[in-house]
């Protein structure tokens, strides 16, 4: 196993990370410092990266390599709109290894959809969101995402894939006939405070393997996830509900004081 800022990675040596996550020293109960913004340029931490191959997939399919630089990978600012894929591979000849990661990135109209992207096989072994959040959409704790698994373009049933947090939380699941599992994003930042608003994020991995024959094949999604706002939203929707209940019943109370009639 690997571990990289606390997500244990199972049979994956590479690993992906988000600078913005805490890669340089970043405490993750606190608010991340952004390293970026969506239309300049982007780091991403790759970990065990030696001989790697590292290729950006952009909107219209086009594809361009990149070269880490101590370990950390620069996205390019491409000018496009719409989500991009960071592919790392590494192949050790009797096992590849995959690490796949998607950026939203602004720029001018791709005029392409992003499950073209998604749809696109840019591995041997790949997992892939399905669906992947639309525009301006982020992955919250306590929802339920699916997940397709698939080898050369085909899905994989009965495979165990395996859920890993930032925060320490695993899941397993096992790919149904149609190759997806799904998880809900567990709901493990520490310390929340409810009613509070807590802009945290961390990061989670799916991942798996799969043999063909004597090669064995490894992958992961990585991906950025935020605490639900539901922690505070809920809260402040019970204190108005309450508070316009003590107006309403304070309202009727005169009414009937006063000997007077609600219509």
């Amino acid at each position: 196993m690997h571990q990289l800022l606390g997500v244990v990675i199972p049979a994956c040596m590479l690993s992906l990370a988000g600078v913005a996550i805490g890669a340089e020293g970043g405490d993750a109960t606190k608010p991340p410092q952004p390293a970026h913004d969506h239309r300049g340029e982007k780091r991403i931490v790759l970990e065990n990266g030696d001989g790697a191959i590292i290729t950006l997939w952009k909107p219209d399919l086009s594809t361009q390599q990149l070269t880490p630089d101590h370990n950390v990978v620069t996205i390019p600012m491409t000018g496009i709109d719409n989500y991009h894929a960071i592919v790392a591979e590494k192949d050790w000849g009797d096992h590849k290894e995959a690490v796949i990661r998607y950026e939203y990135r602004f720029g001018r109209p791709s005029k392409q959809s992003p499950s073209q992207l998604v749809a696109k096989q840019k591995t041997e072994f790949e997992i892939v969101p399905d669906p992947i959040p639309r525009e301006h959409y982020r992955y919250h704790s306590l929802q339920s995402w699916n997940y397709l698994v698939r080898f050369n373009g085909r899905p994989v049933n009965d495979l165990e894939v395996v859920l890993n947090t930032a925060n320490g939380t695993q899941l397993s699941s096992t790919t149904d006939s149609h190759g997806r599992v799904s998880f809900q994003i567990p709901d493990d930042f520490p310390g929340m405070i409810e009613g509070e608003r807590d802009k945290r994020l961390g990061q989670f991995t799916v991942s798996s393997e799969y043999l063909e024959g004597n090669r064995r094949y490894t992958t992961q999604l990585n991906a950025d996830y935020r605490v639900n706002p539901a922690h505070w939203q809920s809260t402040r929707l019970g204190l108005l509900v309450v508070g316009i209940g003590f107006i309403a019943g304070g309202f009727l109370g005169r009414v009937k004081r006063s000997g007077g009639m609600v219509q």
